[in-house]
């Protein structure tokens, strides 16, 4: 099978929980399949930011990102947090390629704007893809190396800007294809209003679960991703806790639901 595993918040930054995703993510390999992790680092990013005297915006659960975020952003997520990944899995004999969506012309992005009371807003250096070269993912295939990939891709003019993990991740699901797509977040799933998970839901769905506020903040452009991934040929996705126990495993090879699973 070849899936995309997204990894944000704790799972993308904490060492130790890092480490056992990887070790899920080496023995997926070694049983045949193929994996792409992207990965964002928000927290790492607003921490930075902060050291730095920077304040931190977001607009519809998407960064607000001026010139000096979108650098800082190139210096986490494409540099420490991408390289930490790397490291993680090559320490348990998996070799790993670290990159970003600029890298190799993988990602083109154009930028973002939101319709804010009738009128767009500029998110900044914010970008969404637009067209995917999946060339240098299968070329890690072929030499046996997981991809991993930082959340920032190339405008039109070359500037670097910076991609919700999500919309990328969906994006390289899409392009692939891939069977499965997964997002490993702590939200563990999709709640509603009574805070009950909910285990199963259809594409059709999702706009009614937005529109009645049963779903909000960074949930609502999750989804969104999901539901545009499933329209290009994704056959199921997966919200699932990156503490669940050997969650990414039960997932992919049994077939289990630990979070939320979104079908056509």
């Amino acid at each position: 099978m070849r899936l995309v595993v997204k990894i944000g918040g704790q799972g993308a930054e904490d060492r130790a929980l890092r480490r056992k995703l990887a070790r899920q993510i080496i023995r997926l390999g070694r049983r045949g399949h193929q994996v792409v992790v992207v990965h964002g680092g928000g927290n790492s990013l607003t921490q930075a930011l902060a050291r730095l005297g920077i304040a931190t915006q977001f607009q519809n659960g998407l960064r607000v990102t001026d010139a000096a975020t979108r650098d800082v952003a190139l210096m986490v997520l494409a540099g420490i947090l991408n390289k930490q990944w790397v490291a993680d899995l090559q320490a348990q004999g998996q070799r790993a390629l670290g990159i970003c969506g600029g890298d190799a012309g993988l990602v083109a992005a154009r930028k973002l704007t939101l319709g804010v009371k009738g009128r767009r807003q500029s998110l900044g250096f914010v970008g969404r893809p637009q067209k995917v070269d999946a060339r240098i993912l299968h070329l890690a295939f072929q030499w046996g190396m997981v991809p991993v990939v930082a959340s920032l891709a190339l405008g039109g003019r070359g500037e670097y800007l910076n991609v919700n993990a999500d919309d990328l991740a969906a994006a390289l699901a899409a392009a692939l294809p891939a069977e499965r797509l997964v997002y490993l977040t702590e939200s563990g799933g999709v709640w509603d209003a009574e805070r009950r998970r909910l285990p199963v839901i259809e594409l059709g769905e999702i706009p009614s679960l937005i529109r009645k506020g049963v779903v909000r903040d960074g949930m609502i452009p999750k989804l969104r991703s999901c539901a545009r991934t499933l329209r290009h040929g994704v056959a199921e996705i997966d919200i699932i806790a990156p503490t669940a126990l050997g969650g990414l495993l039960r997932v992919v090879e049994d077939g289990a639901r630990v979070g939320t699973r979104i079908t056509q």
